[in-house]
């Protein structure tokens, strides 16, 4: 029997520990892996519930921007490709994952993480993340790689990405259903991360 892999006291499933395991052959005497060492073909199975995100670094501080999302994340959370994640996210969702994405970008450790997102008139939708960070030539951490674990039989209840867009939430709040997240919306829009 093989033996489970844990990070940050979580057991990783097997898309997460494929990738998990790459990263760690590609990692050399605890130094973060180069993103130009990094080959997608041999973690293939994982790469539906993967995301890569690009880290920007700025007088604006540290961003995200999504490059590629696999099809278990597309329909998990809607597309997102090019946009920065502050830009995407509602604030409750941003608060959960913003904090760990960034101890990446600045440390080049992985990071492992439970969420839960909380829908109006539905079951919570529960799944996990393994956040990869890869470094430029210059040693900064420029891209993130994310493998999520979806509840097969929970992801294929969605019958619509999850409400956690901004979009979709200022959509609802247009049509006159949920409350008015719109003023959260742009306090976070004129908020600085890092």
């Amino acid at each position: 029997m093989t033996e489970m892999l844990e990070l940050d006291g979580l057991p990783l499933d097997q898309r997460q520990a494929l990738a998990y395991e790459q990263w760690q052959e590609l990692s050399s005497a605890g130094l973060t892996p180069l993103q130009r060492e990094f080959r997608p073909d041999r973690i293939v199975r994982a790469l539906p519930a993967s995301m890569l995100l690009h880290v920007e670094r700025g007088d604006f501080g540290v961003r995200f921007r999504q490059r590629l999302e696999g099809r278990f994340v597309t329909l998990a959370f809607g597309e997102g490709l090019g946009r920065t994640i502050e830009n995407l996210y509602i604030d409750d969702y941003l608060y959960d994952l913003m904090p760990r994405y960034l101890e990446a970008a600045m440390t080049g450790d992985p990071a492992m993480t439970r969420c839960k997102v909380v829908q109006e008139k539905a079951e919570s939708f529960e799944f996990t993340r393994l956040i990869l960070p890869f470094a430029g030539t210059d040693g900064k951490v420029s891209r993130l790689l994310v493998v999520f674990h979806f509840d097969p039989v929970a992801l294929a209840r969605l019958s619509a990405p999850l409400k956690i867009r901004r979009d979709a939430v200022q959509d609802m709040t247009r049509k006159g259903f949920g409350r008015n997240t719109a003023p959260l919306a742009h306090e976070l829009d004129n908020r600085k991360f890092g």
